[in-house]
């Protein structure tokens, strides 16, 4: 059975991958929509405007500290664990979200590094908009876990609310990418996706059903493998042994039904001539290669922008105190120029 929320943000996905419409209250000032994505390297800045163009704001390469974390298979404690910072921390954060200052005080030293490439990403933007933004949305190769954790109380000491629950970026990526059809109600179609980077790849199974609601596949979407001794190799035993040991009851590679592949390495030759070797031609020949390391983020714009073009938004999520005052983005009066 889907659930309600699930529901409401594939129906907030639909309203994207359909239309990318104009807002449906035009005569209140609708904020631009901004998605982050967090990869194992570096950091990607999307934003949606009400009328329906993207912007690929910023690219910014993380530091050897953020890489350093990002490879790391645990993470340490999102905030420094003494009384002091306990109370601290909530008075802190409010005075940064007022005065725009920037304060490390009381975060862990993982939570300060993303804290680091989030708020370049967030000074692009802003520069980009002329004005700060209140919220956004996260997306990163895993989204749930330690690295999940500290990325949101990172994203918080930045000054900004998330939008959304916390995005697996291939999710996204597929479905900015999905079959132009829909399956029968009650049938469900198997996507491939492999994203193939310069230091890592990955490689995961979803489903496309109904409402065209995109899930991955349980136990066959993973994180990504980083910094492998020949990549190209590494990847072809990776694919085939998801294809020799498939989800129960799925004949693999007959019943893939779309392929998927992005990265900032997405057309590399040898990758597809693996593709092909493993996949066969027909199924590489119509697949979708996304041509920039953006297409999923600017999706997710889309879709944050939709949930906050709602007459309900204002009283669902509050922004961090004090943020609105200094932004022109947020306006009450429908008289307010909008970006």
């Amino acid at each position: 059975m889907i659930s309600v929320s699930r529901l409401l943000l594939s129906g907030l996905c639909f309203l994207c991958a359909a239309t990318c419409s104009a807002a449906q209250y035009p005569a209140r000032p609708s904020a631009p929509g901004v998605a982050f994505r967090l990869t194992p390297d570096y950091g990607i800045a999307a934003i949606y405007f009400k009328d329906g163009t993207h912007v690929s704001v910023a690219q910014v390469q993380g530091s050897s500290e953020y890489q350093i974390f990002m490879r790391e298979t645990t993470a340490a404690s999102s905030m420094q664990d003494s009384k002091v910072c306990q109370l601290l921390s909530p008075v802190l954060g409010r005075m940064q979200s007022t005065l725009g200052v920037d304060l490390n005080t009381c975060l862990s030293t993982d939570v300060a590094t993303v804290k680091a490439l989030l708020a370049s990403l967030n000074s692009a933007v802003e520069s980009y908009l002329g004005t700060n933004i209140c919220f956004a949305s996260l997306s990163l190769d895993v989204a749930d876990g330690k690295k999940s954790e500290v990325a949101q109380e990172a994203l918080r000491a930045v000054g900004l609310v998330q939008v959304l629950p916390t995005i697996q970026s291939a999710q996204h990526i597929v479905l900015a990418h999905r079959p132009e059809s829909e399956p029968e109600p009650d049938e469900e179609w198997i996507v491939l996706a492999v994203d193939f980077s310069t230091r890592w790849y990955n490689i995961g199974l979803y489903t496309v059903g109904e409402l065209g609601i995109v899930d991955p596949v349980i136990d066959f979407v993973k994180g990504p493998t980083i910094d492998q001794d020949n990549q190209t190799d590494a990847l072809r035993d990776t694919l085939s042994h998801l294809l020799a040991n498939p989800p129960p009851n799925v004949k693999l590679p007959k019943q893939i039904r779309h392929l998927v592949v992005y990265g900032d390495d997405s057309h590399n030759d040898s990758l597809h001539g693996v593709l092909t070797e493993l996949l066969g031609t027909d199924l590489v020949r119509n697949a979708r290669v996304a041509d920039s390391v953006f297409d999923g983020s600017k999706y997710t714009a889309c879709v944050v922008f939709e949930d906050m073009d709602t007459v309900d938004f204002e009283t669902r999520v509050k922004p961090a105190f004090g943020c609105k005052w200094r932004s022109r983005l947020y306006s009450g009066d429908p008289t307010t120029p909008e970006l």
